[in-house]
């Protein structure tokens, strides 16, 4: 026969109380806070990292293709003795070049005269090869030309006078651009012209 106590209660069920169970939640929130705020924060670091790689890989881009160039200012196989550049100023420069060997730079076909001009009101770089102003770099802060004699003291002036073109002897190039998300990115080389 089985005998009930009822005075004498059990107190250890092995179950959790109300009171056990919101502490629970409360620490097992505040984990959850924690953790989710470090994910957030990493994935808004990879973003921002991911923005300012893109932003400064096309700028790299753009400096390759505007060293190949400036490099190439003033090629002139045939010595017919044209002036390397048409424009040089603080915001933008054209180059000259017979790449082709047919004693002029005004081939249709091949990029011998190029235009570079930078437009603050824009924030845009364009490049005019003869098929017309392309732009090829965007949100920009700044970006400015900068010209060098052989002696590396720089050229005055905005735009640089003929005389003062012929004493170029390398180009400062400074860009100050800004990825999507807002992230400030400088980049700045001294291209050296090869033949002058």
């Amino acid at each position: 026969m089985h005998v009930m106590n009822v005075g004498n209660t059990r107190r250890d069920r092995g179950g959790m109380t109300l009171v056990e169970m919101m502490i629970a939640l409360t620490v097992f929130g505040m984990i959850m806070a924690v953790v989710m705020g470090f994910l957030v924060g990493s994935r808004n670091s990879y973003a921002d990292t991911r923005e300012r790689v893109i932003t400064q890989q096309t700028a790299r881009a753009v400096i390759s293709l505007l060293t190949k160039e400036i490099r190439s200012a003033g090629c002139d196989p045939l010595d017919n003795g044209f002036d390397a550049f048409g424009v040089a100023g603080a915001t933008g420069f054209q180059v000259r070049m017979d790449l082709n060997g047919d004693a002029d730079f005004n081939d249709a076909d091949i990029d011998e005269l190029v235009t570079y001009v930078y437009d603050p009101a824009t924030g845009t770089l364009t490049r005019d090869g003869g098929e017309g102003a392309q732009v090829i770099l965007r949100g920009l802060n700044n970006l400015a030309f900068n010209y060098f004699d052989e002696n590396g003291a720089q050229i005055g002036g905005d735009p640089l006078s003929a005389v003062d073109r012929a004493r170029v002897r390398t180009i400062e190039v400074v860009i100050q651009g800004e990825s999507e998300r807002g992230e400030i990115v400088d980049y700045s080389t001294r291209i050296a012209l090869r033949n002058i």
